[in-house]
């Protein structure tokens, strides 16, 4: 022993020992007593190493365990060093009782240490793009700056330096167990074990606790324990996992790794090899190396310590996990793969941190690991390796793919991205093949990340990538937590070059006309290219903030001193509680002079007014005396046509202002239209004026703009506060070319209020009336008339009426629909886990609460009963009617009414009596044989044409030839009496009295903006009232199908604001040399500015890109205020109304009245007018001055009423289009069967483009869609070709109505790739839905127990998508997401590219396992199969989706082409009139243009 005790410990051992003592270098316990073992093997005496042999094949055959072995070692250690150097002996000795109390945790000292790190890891700053990764030098060896390598936490933050790792190399043993050698050059510290350990126990408890609660409801307690465990078997309590790389370890793709080579060198040893050192093996090189040395590693592969191959890329560095590689390590310079030339290598690391480095070419990415001793960049994995390293290429290749796409495309949506991808073919080199939506979702979070890293590192100008609405919903359907990442995570793809713009391609600032501009100055001033640098008007206000947002307070001295809070509008000063602090910034630094307040456009909320409101007033007081004498009395009224208020006159048609008693409230202004006196005192008759501000504009009116409105009262005449002067601006007669000119109008009549004369009128007409008595029929009990009038409509007998449903009842009993009954009980929930969410029995898409279109009868006698005086009761009008039967109406159902055509009925002799005011219209029933033309000629007519061929016997339930008195309507004539003539010859007259033959109605030359494909151009075709001259759509494939359909028509490829902007310079072509539309050319504008900034599926819109998107609606106004058509019509998606608190919709509105336009809005639904899709748009209508304004069309078909909900809020108030029919329809709802039940059966990924048609169609619908013109061939029949796993998925879907995700089986399943699909694994507890009904678990991820989500819960390659019960408690369930079609049903609103987890999900065929075609969506939208599409398959979804549906505004082009046919009407019977001599009384319509 004392022999022994002379030998001293080398110099760097010694030092080693010291580091070890003193803070454990921030390495566990149990590393740090193995490499103090390592350092003094050589030194021990024998009996000291036959006891470590002896410990460490106890602990290896499991006789002691871990923690046991480490004690006794460090007791047998401290004793050799205290027997070895008492001098030392006794700090040797504090350590090792320090290191023993330390064997069961981490002191908290070190914890602390720990924790502290780790928080200022997280609030550390990302790395900016401007430092970027590693710069290739021209040897092509990357640099990586010191900036961008993140080490890995350690509890000491220090780390062993190279050079005692050299030193204690020399002293190794070659004979070293393989697996123990390298664990002393961990870094990471105790604080992993302890959470490990914390982690393991943590788990177990629950597994029990589990099996606890599970226990009592499964057996009875009388039953043995072996009973009682058996409920809670492995599906019922989560599967072992590995604590470190937490994979599953019962898991059949889980790979072991196959061990090191004979010749494999530990990492010091490696680093000093000759092949691969920088320097000449001097220690000075090493100390002068700034950064770490740079290898290349070949055929790699990464496992843990338990010798697991996990990925590198999950979170597992980040949380301190060792992970080590074994690899052929290369020189930086050699770009070879191969393993010639290579050192091999074993147990490299543990790695302290991964990153990326960039592109070396655009394609494969440089990743690279970094440990305490090296940098390493990647080149090839091992064979075995290989498979989760492609997973790592993938996700990397896919980040930079989405960055690059979306920085180019931001507004583009989910379903774009997936097109993106899906169409993406990868590089080659890399070990996958194909893209798909599953490895989006797969990568989602690390996308997101990469997302996030990018724009933190962008330019402060740039548009963030991370709010687009493609990433929005990504991280929805994902369910990505935002900001996790962690300033220690610094992977972020550097690129070595800055992504550059797509200048060529991007937008260009709206081109718009001055009035246009002053009107939107406010709100799209950074958009906006102003022609005239002078000619603005300056903005004061920003009209966001909640200053700009309030009205004027009307008690602070600047709004005193306002004319419109009775001031004298001198000092030209803004409300003192609305100066806006944005702006004013703004306007000192410009030093720009602030202009009078009535030439501002403010743009603001507007106050909760309602015109309906009562008026509280103000008596004046001031003298009044009649000027001149009466003019007419009128019982005790004495009418007077002038008055002196004080010194101010006031005549008939002057108009005055009255005083509020609020004085908030600015002053009421009416036109005087009476005065007279009586015995309560001297009065007017008010019509009141509204100001801007109490409609729809709100305060983005004009404010000096006043509206008539049909309000007026009776007043005093002491309430008047004096005369203001309001002047009618009347279009001139060049207003088409030049605008509008100021003219005064003055009604001088003694007596005329236009709105009591409307108000008579429309009481008038709700009111029923009989005329003309038939004497020959006289009856005691009620008297009999020959014709009848309501709402303007003249009814006659014979006539056909429209009767709501509730009207009549039918003799056959309706068969009730059968609705879908969820009995979960029957479910068996190990096989469909999630179909406990389906808690509804509601079904999106389903017609099932559809009502009944309106019932039809013919009048057979016009009546009104007599009272018992014998007096006819003229206010109760009675009509009775014969019944016609629907085909769905009889006893064969809707089967019936699907073969037959719409408007065909059934005779019946059933009568009934029924009210006059029921009636809702009228309509035209003919029979069908006596006709002159064909029943398809026929019904193209019009809408409310019906016909029949037979009568409807409900009691024997069969059809039958009609009777004559069917056959041949009745007509009574003028006089009294019978009218006269049966037969055909009455028939043939019965359209000549309800139709005289109309004037030819000459086509609007049209100009299409934005015109897409053309559905918008196509409707007002089948109208009869639109010629297409021009049209401008700048995406190709869109402007190439316009051409395919309107060969006639000149279409612009281009920018629009590039096209107005010179035509407004004067030019005649464009730089193509096709003509442009002067002013005065154009008739008829239509369009539909982009939508992506409003659609409720792309809301979100805050950046520059998106607000240009916007501002094409100031493109298309300036359009409108250019050309100066006589009809306009803006198309947006539905929220388009209620954009930026309908600011948007109010400017809009602003700009046309302002230009002179009569105008109008509302919200449309297309399924109302013969499609089976639901999709409500919003539409604004304007009429020139002197056109009649067009009314939105009445709905034609019946429809769920979920989908109906049509009414707009503005401001606190509802609006509601002229419609009145309500949710009612003259037609039953179209179905998806009608749709395209005709079509042959194709395959997921069908693409032939033309195909037979295998059939002939089977409903009204497929006739009308095929065309009178024979066409036996189908083009575009063609579906997408989706992943094999979407494939397995779709194939799973049940057929039942309603099915979607939820009832897929939780199966393994083969996929048509040759690979299998893996069992949705359950291993968490839920906090919201509980457990199965068996007991099993219901959560897929730990955020179902309200803890944070742990990256190492995603599955994939699950039949069930993992991320759909991740996320579905925050999301309604995802209901509908690969959900079927319903046959009787109908579609969601079609979008633009049909994917199964896209935002309208619903997209599958009701009985095919595939996606819809590009054909049947075109049907959903109502484009006849003669319509063609262009390009690709995509770019034809593409140009369905974003189209107007064609019967949609079929119906609104109708109602233009009523317009003009009345405006042709009323000039005809003019001329006739001049002709005649005869004086036209004009001051009436006055009034009401006005």
């Amino acid at each position: 022993m004392p022999a022994r005790t002379s030998l001293s410990l080398p110099e760097d051992v010694r030092k080693r020992l010291q580091v070890l003592e003193k803070d454990a270098d921030g390495i566990s316990d149990e590393d740090c007593v193995k490499e103090k073992v390592k350092l003094l093997q050589d030194f021990l005496h024998a009996d000291a190493q036959d006891q470590l042999s002896n410990l460490e094949a106890k602990m290896k055959s499991s006789e002691i365990s871990m923690d046991g072995y480490l004690s006794k070692v460090k007791a047998l250690l401290c004793h050799e060093l205290r027997v070895q150097n008492g001098s030392h002996g006794g700090d040797v000795e504090m350590n090792g009782n320090t290191n023993g109390s330390a064997a069961n945790g981490t002191s908290p000292t070190d914890e602390g240490t720990m924790d502290a790190q780790d928080a200022d890891a997280v609030k550390s700053p990302p790395a900016s793009k401007s430092k970027g990764g590693r710069k290739s030098k021209s040897d092509s060896e990357p640099k990586k700056s010191p900036g961008s390598r993140v080490t890995r936490t350690s509890a000491s933050g220090k780390q062993p330096t190279i050079l005692s790792m050299f030193s204690k190399v020399q002293k190794r043993k070659s004979d070293e167990v393989n697996g123990e050698a390298m664990n002393g050059e961990a870094t990471n510290g105790q604080v992993e074990k302890k959470d490990e350990a914390a982690a393991e126990e943590e788990e177990e408890e629950t597994r029990e606790e589990k099996r606890l609660k599970v226990e009592p409801d499964d057996k009875p307690a009388a039953e043995d324990c072996s009973e009682k465990m058996k409920p809670v078997a492995a599906p019922k309590t989560p599967p072992p996992k590995c604590p470190d790389c937490r994979q599953y370890l019962d898991d059949s793709d889980l790979k072991l790794f196959q061990g090191d080579p004979d010749n494999a060198l530990d990492e010091p040893e490696m680093l000093t090899d000759e092949r691969l050192s920088l320097f000449d093996s001097n220690e000075d090189g090493f100390e002068n190396y700034e950064e770490l040395p740079q290898h290349k590693i070949t055929n790699f592969c990464v496992y843990d310590k338990h010798g697991h191959l996990c990925p590198f890329d999950s979170g597992l560095i980040e949380k301190n996990v060792e992970l080590y590689f074994s690899c052929a390590v290369k020189p930086i310079y050699d770009d070879n793969p191969c393993m010639d030339g290579g050192v091999p290598a074993k147990k490299l690391g543990p790695i302290n941190a991964w990153w990326i480095t960039g592109f070396d070419g655009g394609e494969k990415a440089l990743i690279g690991f970094t440990t305490a001793f090296a940098d390493y960049i990647l080149m090839d994995p091992s064979d075995e390796y290989a498979h989760i390293f492609a997973v790592m290429q993938e996700k990397i290749y896919m980040s930079k793919m989405v960055v690059e796409f979306l920085q180019k495309n931001p507004d583009v949506s989910y379903e774009d991205l997936l097109n993106k991808i899906e169409t993406t073919v990868p590089p080659a080199g890399l070990n996958f093949n194909r893209f798909t939506e599953d490895t989006l979702l797969r990568h989602a979070q690390f996308v997101v990340e990469q997302v996030e890293s990018y724009d933190e590192a962008g330019d402060s100008d740039e548009q963030p990538i991370i709010v687009t609405p493609c990433m929005r919903d990504l991280i929805k359907l994902a369910g990505v937590t935002l900001g996790k990442r962690r300033a220690a995570r610094r992977q972020a793809i550097r690129h070595p070059t800055k992504i550059e713009k797509d200048s060529k391609g991007g937008p260009t600032r709206a081109t718009t006309t001055k009035l246009v501009y002053q009107i939107f100055d406010t709100f799209f001033s950074d958009q906006i290219d102003q022609n005239e640098k002078d000619g603005g008007v300056k903005r004061q206000r920003c009209g966001v903030c909640e200053v700009c947002q309030a009205p004027d307070c009307g008690n602070c001295t600047a709004c005193k001193d306002m004319i419109k809070f009775g001031g004298s509008g001198r000092s030209k000063q803004a409300c003192q509680k609305r100066r806006c602090p944005n702006l004013a910034v703004k306007e000192a630094e410009d030093d720009e002079t602030i202009i009078e307040e009535e030439e501002l456009l403010p743009v603001l909320k507007a106050p909760p007014k309602k015109v309906s409101k009562a008026k509280t007033k103000k008596q004046s007081h001031g003298k009044l005396t009649w000027v001149g004498d009466s003019v007419k009395t009128v019982g005790k009224k004495q009418y007077y046509t002038t008055v002196r208020l004080d010194n101010e006159v006031l005549e008939v048609g002057d108009c005055v202002s009255v005083s509020s008693n609020e004085p908030t409230v600015p002053l009421y202004l009416a036109r005087i239209t009476s005065l007279w006196e009586d015995n309560q005192g001297k009065w007017f008759h008010a019509h009141w004026f509204c100001r801007g501000t109490e409609t729809v504009l709100g305060e983005s009116s004009d404010p000096l703009e006043l509206f008539l409105v049909e309000d007026c009262e009776d007043m005093q005449l002491s309430y008047i506060e004096g005369k203001v002067n309001v002047m009618y601006k009347a279009p001139s007669d060049n207003w088409f070319m030049e605008g509008g000119m100021v003219d005064d109008i003055k009604d001088c009549k003694y007596k005329f209020c236009a709105s009591c004369v409307r108000v008579e009128e429309r009481e008038e007409m709700a009111t029923p009336r009989v005329f003309e008595p038939v004497e020959e029929e006289d009856h005691d009990s009620k008297a009999i008339f020959a014709l009848a009038c309501l709402k303007g409509e003249t009814f006659r007998v014979g006539d056909s009426v429209y009767l709501p449903p509730d009207a009549f009842n039918f003799s056959v009993k309706a068969a009730s629909p059968v609705k879908r009954s969820h009995r979960k009980e029957d479910v068996d929930e190990e096989l469909y886990p999630e179909y406990y969410r389906k808690h509804s029995d509601y079904i999106k898409g389903s017609n099932l609460d559809a009502p009944e279109p309106f019932r039809v009868g013919r009048i057979k006698e016009i009546f009104c009963p007599r009272r018992s005086s014998g007096k006819t009761d003229m206010s109760e009008v009675k009509l009775r009617l014969y019944k016609f039967y629907r085909p769905e109406n009889t006893h064969k159902g809707a089967k019936a009414g699907y073969h037959t055509d719409i408007n065909m009925l059934y005779w019946s002799d059933e009568e009934v009596t029924v009210s006059m005011a029921d009636v809702l219209g009228r309509c035209r029933v003919e029979y069908g044989e006596d006709l002159n033309e064909n029943v398809q000629d026929y019904s193209s007519g019009g809408p409310d044409r019906f016909y029949f061929l037979e009568a409807y016997n409900a009691k024997s339930k069969s059809f039958e030839d009609p009777p004559n008195h069917a056959r041949s309507a009745v007509k009574k004539g003028k006089g009294k009496g019978k009218g006269k003539g049966k037969g055909k010859s009455s028939m043939a007259q019965e359209p000549q009295d309800q139709e005289p033959e109309a004037p030819k109605v000459p086509k609007l030359r049209t100009l299409d903006v934005f015109s897409g494909c053309g559905g918008l151009s196509e409707g007002f075709h089948q109208a009869g009232i639109a010629e297409s001259l021009w049209a401008i759509e700048m995406w190709d494939p869109a402007a190439q199908a316009f051409r395919l359909n309107n060969p006639g028509t000149t279409v612009f490829t281009e920018d629009c604001n590039v096209l107005l902007k010179l035509v407004m310079s004067g030019e005649k072509t464009n730089s193509l040399g096709q003509k442009l539309p002067q002013k005065g050319d154009v008739e008829m504008l239509c369009g539909g500015p982009p939508c992506q900034g409003f659609s409720g599926m792309n809301r979100f819109n805050s950046r520059t890109y998106s607000k240009f998107k916007n501002s094409l609606v100031v493109s298309y106004l300036s359009y409108c205020d250019y050309y100066r058509p006589k009809f306009f019509l803006l198309e947006n998606v539905r929220n388009f109304v209620s954009f930026k608190s309908s600011m948007v919709l109010k400017l809009t509105l602003r700009c046309l009245v302002r230009m002179g336009y009569q105008c109008t809005f509302g919200v449309l639904q297309a399924g109302q007018y013969g499609v089976a899709q639901t999709r409500r748009r919003a539409i604004i209508l304007a009429a020139a001055p002197g056109e009649k304004l067009p009314r939105y069309p009445e709905p034609l078909h019946v429809f769920a009423p979920r989908a109906c909900s049509l009414s707009v809020v503005v401001d606190d108030r509802k609006y509601f289009s002229n419609v009145t029919r309500g949710n009612g329809g003259v037609y039953r709802t179209i179905t998806v069967r009608d749709t395209m039940s005709d079509l042959p059966e194709i395959r997921n990924g069908a693409s032939g483009l033309e195909i037979s048609y295998n059939g002939e169609p089977q409903s009204w619908f497929q006739r009308q869609i095929r065309g009178t013109q024979y066409q036996p061939i189908l083009k575009d029949h063609i579906c997408k070709d989706l992943s094999a796993l979407v494939a397995a998925r779709m194939r799973h879907i049940p057929l039942a109505p309603g099915s979607d995700w939820r009832d897929l089986p939780n199966i393994e399943v083969r996929l048509k790739d040759g690979t299998t699909t893996k069992k949705l694994r359950y291993t968490h507890p839920d906090k919201k839905n509980g457990r199965s009904s068996s007991g099993a678990l219901r959560g897929v991820c730990t955020c179902s127990a309200g803890k944070p989500c742990d990256p190492a819960d995603r599955q994939f390659n699950t039949l069930i998508p993992w991320c759909l019960p991740h996320t579905g408690n925050r999301h309604n369930h995802w209901a509908g997401l690969y959900g079927r079609l319903e046959w009787d049903g109908f579609f969601s609103t079609t979008v633009t590219n049909p994917e199964p987890m896209g935002k309208q999900g619903r997209v599958l065929h009701p009985e095919q396992h595939r996606v819809v075609s590009v054909r049947e969506c075109a049907r959903s939208q109502g484009f006849p199969d003669t319509y063609r599409f262009f390009g690709n398959i995509l770019d034809k979804h593409r140009q369905v989706g974003n189209a107007v549906p064609p019967p949609l505004s079929k119906a609104i082009g109708l109602e233009i082409k009523k317009c003009v046919l009345q405006r042709i009407k009323e000039e005809n019977e003019n001329t006739k009139d001049k002709d005649n001599g005869t004086q036209v009384k004009t001051e009436k319509m006055e009034v009401s243009n006005q």
